[in-house]
């Protein structure tokens, strides 16, 4: 309920007149019919004389709370017996706790980035995914503003435990190598296919190495590293500057 309803309902229950109302306050009763209009407020101390005069707080005034005054919610503790009033008290944490959370919530949601990511065709984080500078566009959200040139989902899970199936990898274009290890995006262009590894330059090689070391029941690594010539068919697209696991947008 808005501060107009609350008012003409409250003036209603005692049964005054706008005008009445109007002199209790020191106002005009064209002044009483603007705020239950909704189309003009009480100053501060017109607002608590209201307050004062229905015997109710500000915000119950203001539609805030449905609760009339601080003395209501005393008046039925005194009446309830010691467990009940700590069992109540309890819950009012509760609520207290579950309030302080949905506000973070909705602070959090109104605060969120977006990123136009490519939905379609991904750098891959496996053994290479098909690669294209034309490909569709979708947006997701995150909670930190990171300039990047390029957002990518990521597929597979050769970069585990860093970098997850289904994160988004921010990518800021360099192209070349600058410390060896480092996780870069890099395009196989005659293959068509593109990786996020851990890449180490050699004499005539660029080593590719994925971070999950895990190996099959013969003891051969799941994601062996993978050799690329040092020519023009192997492009460094860019650092891996982050990567995030989405948040969803309600």
């Amino acid at each position: 309920m808005i501060f107009s309803e609350r008012l003409k309902e409250l003036r209603l229950e005692i049964g005054i007149t706008q005008q009445d109302l109007a002199n209790v306050i020191g106002v005009t009763e064209g002044a009483i019919r603007k705020y239950e209009n909704n189309s003009g407020k009480p100053r501060n101390n017109n607002l608590e004389q209201l307050a004062k005069f229905f015997n109710v707080s500000v915000s119950y005034l203001l539609g805030e709370t449905n609760i009339k005054s601080g003395s209501e919610i005393d008046e039925v503790m005194e009446k309830l017996n010691v467990p009940r009033q700590e069992e109540t008290l309890r819950f009012a944490k509760v609520k207290l706790i579950e309030q302080n959370e949905e506000d973070k919530i909705v602070h959090l949601y109104n605060s969120l980035i977006p990123y136009e990511i490519e939905e379609e065709q991904a750098l891959s984080a496996g053994r290479g995914e098909a690669y294209t500078d034309e490909v569709g566009k979708e947006v997701v959200y995150w909670d930190k503003d990171i300039k990047h040139d390029r957002a990518i989902v990521i597929r597979g899970n050769s970069m585990e435990p860093d970098y997850h199936y289904g994160q988004i990898a921010l990518i800021r274009y360099q192209s070349c190598v600058d410390i060896n290890g480092d996780i870069y995006a890099v395009d196989d262009v005659e293959r068509g296919l593109a990786y996020i590894k851990s890449v180490y330059v050699e004499d005539d090689y660029i080593r590719l190495v994925s971070l999950n070391d895990d190996i099959d029941f013969e003891g051969n690594r799941l994601f062996p590293d993978i050799l690329l010539p040092r020519d023009e068919n192997t492009r460094i697209i860019g650092k891996v500057i982050e990567a995030f696991t989405p948040i969803e947008k309600v």
